[in-house]
């Protein structure tokens, strides 16, 4: 359906997410190349040849040019830029922070991006500078909900477009969450946080940090987030990785203009460079030498097309670092490019610890790579340590060097063996049968699930001798996973399992009137749920019951507890094995 957003994997508070848009499926995160028809060095479908799947152009522009205004109406902005995918529109609101006004009013520009077929557009928001004094800031928080509050009005007319409505409050944090939560109220189909500039052109990323994150904590988890105007390389992996779903930029053309050729990890001046450290066509089939003796309008272009394939080239890498849950490691490679970004690293992870940890999934199949001492902070490394202590210390320990005293029982289980560490090797003692599963058992689901069984004991693989399955006596209750060392209850397991777990650990409550088609097998939708454990994080093994604690199924969680409600409809939890006969017919 129209608006709705699908999570297909997610990593730190990334989320690798397609976006249903009237023009197809946006895949999240992307990054959006800003096309300026005055400024045309990279034209949209050559973007398109490079692997741009949307692009952000500005309504306004085309709106008081009358050439453009009439193709657009009459042909559709895709149509008059000559581009098959997802076309994000801008309100005219940068004028407004460039020239302190536009001359059409916010209706005028709601029904003119509606008009010519914009599949993202924009309300006239008051985007702010980050030295704002708190009075223009107020009165820029009030015409900016007062743009909302008509967009809500008028949200009847203007159906098929997906509306970003944008908080603002300069670095006024009470002003920005006033305008964060009346925004979430009117429901939205898409957020934004607005950049402010100044701070971002001096490179102060920490105020960036405390925007972004300021509005997550009002914003639905449900809906993406547009982070405007960031396009840096090295800055794209850190705000991807605090909850930013897609950026927008004519940073590729700008620093065209100005002679700088950016790479992953920063800037070059093609006046100094002998040789170009890249591959892209650009660089392949031209030498430093030859494009500096270029006329300006050609070397600009040029420029800007190598620009664009390396920011292009740098969100494929962060969602691939998605899907294969090693983010992490990638924002700590690329804010080393420069020492603000390491220092917002660091100011996030101290000072947004609580929020960041809701949506870190709770194991991981890639494992921990120290990559600096900020990976100690981590949310997902304090989380450990915290859950640590639920776990009995007598018995055998090894040392690790992040953790600490940890029981040898872990010693498979993510992230205390599965980490690699400079100087550290992995103990060499192999943990007994009991007091692995005791250690994992009390790790996952707290101190008194051991108690939930009686005679435990494992087999293990014949070629690595790794733990296998988990038996009650004669009975089959689960299995360790290889890639993550967590347990993995059978249906019998987890109803011996809740026996022992105070309620609703562990749980996912599922309203009475969908039990019998969850027992059956239907995917757990967000809809179907009445409670949740909340420590229930992506990846978390969980046990499904009806509202009398009857098990109806097992499965992982795909959201977040803190997260779930705020989705229109999605899967929660993917089910493993169900109670009940699948049913040959109906839904299922």
């Amino acid at each position: 359906m129209l608006g709705d957003l699908r999570v297909r994997a997610s990593d730190a508070s990334a989320r690798l997410a397609e976006l249903e848009t009237k023009s197809g499926k946006l895949r999240l995160p992307a990054f959006l190349p800003v096309y300026n028809p005055n400024k045309p060095y990279v034209s949209p479908s050559e973007m398109r040849r490079v692997g741009a799947q949307a692009i952000f152009t500005n309504s306004y522009i085309i709106w008081r040019t009358p050439r453009l205004r009439e193709v657009a109406l009459e042909r559709g902005v895709h149509g008059l830029l000559g581009f098959d995918g997802i076309v994000f529109t801008d309100s005219g609101a940068y004028q407004i922070y460039r020239f302190g006004g536009i001359e059409a009013t916010n209706l005028d520009m709601l029904r003119f991006q509606h008009a010519i077929g914009s599949d993202v557009a924009s309300i006239v928001d008051v985007p702010m500078a980050s030295h704002l004094p708190r009075r223009e800031a107020l009165d820029g928080v009030r015409m900016t909900v007062r743009s909302a509050r008509e967009w809500r009005e008028h949200r009847d007319e203007l159906q098929g477009t997906l509306w970003i409505g944008t908080p603002q409050g300069s670095t006024h944090w009470d002003l920005i969450g006033y305008t964060a939560r009346e925004m979430a109220a009117l429901g939205f189909d898409y957020y934004g946080a607005g950049s402010l500039k100044v701070a971002l052109e001096t490179y102060d990323f920490k105020v960036q940090v405390d925007l972004l994150l300021t509005i997550r904590r009002w914003l639905p988890a449900g809906r993406p987030i547009h982070f405007w105007g960031v396009g840096l390389p090295s800055a794209l992996a850190l705000f991807t990785a605090l909850g930013a779903d897609s950026f927008d930029s004519a940073s590729y053309a700008l620093f065209a203009e100005s002679g700088r050729y950016m790479t992953p990890h920063g800037t070059l001046l093609l006046d100094e460079l002998e040789e170009f450290p890249c591959d892209c066509p650009v660089c392949s089939n031209w030498t430093p030498r030859e494009i500096k003796s270029l006329p300006k309008a050609e070397r600009v272009s040029l420029l800007s097309k190598h620009n664009l394939h390396v920011l292009l080239s740098e969100m494929r890498l962060i969602r691939e670092a998605i899907r294969g849950q090693w983010l992490w490691e990638l924002v700590q490679e690329r804010v080393r490019a420069h020492p603000r970004l390491l220092e917002a690293l660091q100011w996030a992870l101290s000072k947004y610890r609580d929020i960041l940890e809701e949506r870190e999934p709770f194991t991981k199949f890639h494992g921990l790579f120290y990559s600096g001492p900020e990976s100690e902070h981590r949310p997902e490394i304090i989380r450990a340590k915290k859950a640590l202590k639920r776990v009995s210390a007598g018995g055998r320990v090894f040392e690790h060097p992040i953790f600490g005293k940890v029981p040898i029982g872990l010693r498979y289980t993510y992230p205390f063996g599965q980490s690699i560490v400079p100087g550290w090797t992995e103990p060499s003692a192999s943990p007994s049968d009991s007091e692995l599963i005791s250690a994992i058992l009390q790790y996952q689901f707290g101190v008194k699930a051991p108690a939930a069984f009686r005679s435990l004991r494992l087999t293990r693989s014949r070629a690595t001798g790794m733990p296998r399955d988990v038996y009650d006596g004669e009975t089959r209750v689960g299995s360790i996973r290889p890639a993550d060392g967590m347990f993995v209850p059978s249906l019998e397991g987890a109803i011996r399992l809740i026996k022992a777990l105070p309620w609703p650990k562990g749980r996912v409550v599922v309203r009475d009137e969908y039990a019998d088609r969850v027992a059956r097998g239907t995917t757990v939708f967000v809809k179907f749920v009445k409670e949740v454990d909340p420590e229930i994080r992506p990846g978390s093994e969980v046990i499904v019951v009806d509202c009398s604690d009857n098990v109806l199924a097992v499965g992982k969680a795909i959201l977040s507890a803190a997260e779930y409600r705020s989705f229109r409809r999605h899967q929660f939890i993917r089910l493993r094995h169900h109670s009940l006969p699948r049913e040959t017919s109906g839904e299922g």
